[in-house]
């Protein structure tokens, strides 16, 4: 295949629609989760993982080149891309899918810490998403299932075993230790982990030169932001349809913002509308003292941590 196109997030940023809108643009497949538990069968060395542990290069290139030439194949990997629930989907329809259609890559959650390591052993296109810490971690607190997998203790042990500890990120994250430390509820390890997330892939992508997309931009500038995503990707920025954009992902009330003079519309109510029926006012003054004691770097200059109370 051709240079593989990789969507990195941290959970709850919009991944899965952006994959979908590259999907749509570009024709073929964006494999949903490779890594998930459902997929991977190194699920917790893999998690959190920045590819080059003692073991993990070779087992992760492998499965991956597997995945991605269709060699391995599982209906969670055509998550996005099938009818739910996917039980109920035809095994000749699931095959047609795979012999039909091409890979362009996957989307994946938790590898923001390969971006040095796909790069390297792929040659991959990187596609990288940011949402606002808040809409996120109150976007968690609705889907109160997306720690399962493991269980968020487990996972708080793999951040700190395949990240903190990590002698790779020794000197960037060093200084943060005791704040790291220091985080209690789950509500700050969530904010603890989308910060470092963030700290170390932005690391990573401003030594490639390589651009940072968010989410925001996708609500307010959807067409020229699309377009900007498909000429990144070598793609024809004019040939974009609205449903390129707005379907299936972009269907509800409280995310069509341009359909609706309710109050509860976004254009009406601005960002806060992801996070006001969910945090607390004290919740969200955590939550962005935290992030902002991380001192984020960004180069692109579209990005900030808006309090927005």
């Amino acid at each position: 295949m051709n240079r593989p196109i990789i969507v990195l997030s941290f959970g709850r940023s919009g991944s899965t629609w952006v994959s979908d809108i590259i999907s749509k643009n570009l024709g073929g497949l964006l494999l949903f989760e490779p890594l998930h538990p459902e997929t991977c069968p190194f699920p917790q060395d893999a998690c959190y993982s920045d590819g080059y542990g003692p073991g993990q290069d070779e087992r992760l290139r492998a499965f991956l080149t597997a995945v991605m030439g269709k060699a391995y194949r599982n209906r969670w990997l055509l998550r996005n891309h099938l009818f739910n629930p996917l039980e109920a989907v035809s095994q000749t329809f699931v095959d047609m899918v795979w012999e039909e259609t091409q890979v362009l890559g996957f989307k994946e959650i938790r590898a923001n810490y390969m971006i040095d390591w796909l790069i390297e052993r792929f040659d991959a296109r990187i596609v990288y998403l940011v949402r606002h810490p808040a809409a996120v971690i109150a976007s968690l607190r609705r889907r109160k299932n997306f720690w399962n997998e493991f269980g968020f203790e487990t996972h708080w042990r793999l951040f700190l075993d395949h990240v903190v500890n990590n002698p790779r990120h020794e000197n960037i994250l060093h200084p943060y230790f005791d704040l790291i430390a220091g985080a209690s509820a789950d509500i700050e390890r969530e904010a603890v982990m989308w910060a470092v997330s963030h700290k170390l892939a932005v690391r990573a992508l401003a030594r490639r030169g390589l651009p940072i997309f968010h989410y925001e931009d996708f609500y307010e500038r959807a067409f020229p932001t699309t377009r900007r995503l498909v000429r990144y990707l070598s793609g024809n920025p004019d040939a974009i349809h609205p449903a390129h954009i707005f379907v299936p992902s972009m269907t509800t009330i409280r995310t069509v913002h341009g359909l609706t003079a309710s109050e509860s519309d976004f254009s009406a109510k601005g960002w806060g509308i992801f996070w006001e029926d969910i945090l607390s006012s004290e919740e969200l003054e955590m939550i962005m003292s935290l992030v902002r004691a991380f001192d984020i770097e960004d180069y692109s200059a579209g990005w900030a941590l808006p309090s927005q109370m």
